[in-house]
């Protein structure tokens, strides 16, 4: 009996972080007509830019080394997980893909990785490409209430402005928001038909509404109906920080339980995180707007779209 030929990705979901693109990722892999890579961001076609990277050795710690395994994550289905940095491997993602109409991966790195676009365009010339794109300002300030760029003592402010010096932490996460230099080595590569870019203002005032444009735009149905009663990835802070400190004392970064069914996990992690209800100063978000402006009115440009609610 014959193997059948595998298929590659027709899509990816390209940035950018902190925008929903993981509810984003479940919310496709729900649609019949659409396979997703059971691994979300393998970050495949960013493989140059990593092995480039000041923190590669951290980095490839989570690289796939060699198929076996890849075989055996793959065999659990479940999202996150590994970097996918060999071709052979990245194939392996797309093996179970059988009559769907679209192909899809997530990486939302590739927005930020100067090599992505390139890479991409030289094994996948034909694929689409969805970014989702959020206020600059509130982005980061996501991503530094999410605690990966948060120290104790340390605010947001004096974070921002020491991620400006040439060698402050964090200056490639403040980097992630100039989105105009980003997507312009996509526009310079790719015809327009195949790029979409959406706003997470909209995603979040009519999700539904969004799905349904990406659907069309990938070319399967875009009236399917998706469970979207979930948002997924969102970002919480400790609930109680010795109960959290403890936790993370005993098991460090690994999942809670896995072996729990996932009702009882959720009711673990509400023990200890929660939404976050800090908002982002109004003189720190003026700081970090002028140092994103002219990235802001270089965005509006490039989509077509007014842009100047992230400019107050």
């Amino acid at each position: 009996m014959t193997t059948p030929a595998v298929r590659l990705p027709t899509f990816i979901v390209a940035g950018a972080p902190k925008a929903g693109s993981t509810s984003l990722y479940f919310y496709l892999a729900q649609h019949p007509q659409v396979y997703m890579s059971p691994v979300k961001e393998p970050t495949f076609f960013g493989a140059a830019d990593i092995e480039s990277s000041p923190v590669r050795d951290i980095v490839l710690q989570r690289a796939v080394r060699d198929r076996g395994p890849l075989r055996q994550y793959l065999s659990s289905l479940n999202a996150g997980g590994p970097l996918v940095l060999e071709w052979d491997d990245y194939v392996e993602l797309f093996r179970n893909a059988r009559d769907e109409i679209a192909i899809g991966e997530a990486s939302v790195s590739y927005l930020w990785q100067p090599s992505a676009a390139e890479a991409i365009h030289a094994r996948l010339p034909g694929a689409r490409l969805v970014f989702i794109l959020r206020d600059p300002a509130e982005r980061l300030f996501t991503h530094w209430l999410g605690g990966a760029w948060r120290t104790p003592r340390v605010s947001f402010r004096e974070r921002f402005l020491g991620a400006l010096e040439p060698d402050g932490l964090g200056r490639n996460i403040v980097a992630i928001g100039r989105y105009a230099t980003h997507l312009r080595r996509f526009f310079n590569i790719f015809p327009r038909p195949q790029i979409r870019v959406v706003l997470y203002e909209d995603y979040r005032a009519d999700a539904r509404a969004v799905m349904r444009e990406i659907f069309a735009f990938i070319g399967v149905d875009p009236a399917y109906p998706v469970d979207m009663s979930r948002r997924h990835g969102e970002t919480t802070v400790p609930r109680l920080r010795l109960l959290y400190a403890v936790r993370n004392r005993l098991f460090g970064a690994a999942p809670v339980a896995p072996w729990l069914p996932e009702r009882a996990r959720r009711g673990l992690q509400w023990l200890y995180r929660r939404p976050p209800a800090e908002r982002l100063d109004r003189a720190d978000r003026r700081i970090v707007i002028d140092y994103y402006r002219d990235e802001i009115l270089g965005t509006q440009e490039l989509i077509g779209r007014d842009l100047s609610a992230w400019l107050r």
